[in-house]
């Protein structure tokens, strides 16, 4: 498989490489304070230095085969402009990963994301092999949740105070499938 031109396809969008050419689009949807409210590792403000940092990360995650993400763009733009991400960083140890994702705001509401996570775990499992893959979402972010759940993934845990963004400890919820789970589907 060669890691740097993977693409994938649903029926509205593509799932490819990022690229610097999506840094400002990157950096004016994650100066949403919506999005960093909800997301641990999206800082706010959110600058090009970041968007930097963010794409060179997963372009040596893409090279070490540990983490995958990609730029979600819509296939009836012509441009294919970068409307968000979704990724999923491996733990080779135990051949599982970890699931993760985020959408500019005007695409919210409109099934693109439950769309990209449904085509991101068929690739897991289906072309990395992994056993298991899980996701978690801030309790306060049911949205991200009902994503999860439209996507057959089984609520596993409740985690109360796991992360600390500013001066709050937020709970989480851990969703999960396994390899049996996704072949019973």
């Amino acid at each position: 498989m060669d890691n740097e031109n993977i693409q994938l396809e649903t029926e509205r969008l593509i799932l490819n490489s990022l690229s610097y050419k999506d840094i400002p689009k990157i950096t004016a949807y994650l100066q949403n304070p919506k999005i960093s409210e909800n997301v641990i590792n999206i800082p706010f403000p959110y600058s090009e230095k970041d968007a930097i940092f963010w794409i060179n990360l997963g372009n040596q995650g893409r090279e070490s085969k540990e983490v995958y993400n990609f730029a979600i763009r819509l296939k009836e733009d012509e441009k294919l402009n970068f409307i968000g991400a979704i990724g999923i960083r491996l733990d080779k140890k135990h051949n599982k990963a970890e699931l993760g994702y985020w959408l500019g705001e005007p695409f919210w509401g409109k099934g693109f994301m439950s769309e990209a996570t449904k085509r991101i775990i068929k690739f897991g499992f289906e072309i990395l092999e992994l056993n298991k893959i899980n996701a978690t979402h801030f309790l306060h972010n049911p949205a991200s949740g009902k994503i999860m759940i439209k996507n057959k993934m089984i609520k596993e845990a409740e985690i109360k105070e796991h992360f600390k963004k500013g001066d709050i400890y937020l709970d989480i919820i851990q969703y999960r499938l396994t390899r049996k789970e996704y072949k019973n589907l």
